[in-house]
């Protein structure tokens, strides 16, 4: 894959979320440092680095396609309303991941998890 200026910057905007982050919220944030960038070309590119498996991509409830770090081993809470996101702490697969790996066999490189609902401050205020 060619390394563009506007690829690295994307990747960059990734991975500097610490979290998932849709191609609209980067695309927002690259703005004043490329004017010219279409938001067409950040999801051109998102799929070309999510296929080379330089960035991993999962879709929310809403159908919106969601992109965070390879390496990154997180857990998230995302708010359907506000879109609010809590990392977890701590990993609540590991011990269910250990208990696969010793039932099947199978030796798991990674996984993530994404839970969505509403937050406390959204529960309150419902719209």
């Amino acid at each position: 894959m060619k390394n563009t200026q506007r690829r690295a910057a994307i990747l960059e905007q990734v991975i500097a979320a610490g979290g998932p982050v849709s191609a609209e919220e980067i695309f927002e944030r690259l703005q004043g440092r490329f004017p010219t960038l279409a938001l067409s070309t950040v999801y051109r590119n998102l799929e070309k680095l999510a296929e080379d498996g330089l960035v991993e991509k999962e879709a929310s409830p809403e159908g919106v396609f969601l992109y965070c770090g390879r390496e990154e081993h997180g857990h998230y809470l995302i708010c359907t309303q506000c879109h609010q996101r809590v990392r977890l702490l701590e990993c609540p697969l590991s011990e269910v991941e250990s208990k696969l790996e010793k039932q099947t066999g199978f030796l798991i490189d990674r996984h993530h998890l994404t839970i969505y609902g509403k937050c406390p401050k959204c529960r309150l205020h419902k719209k």
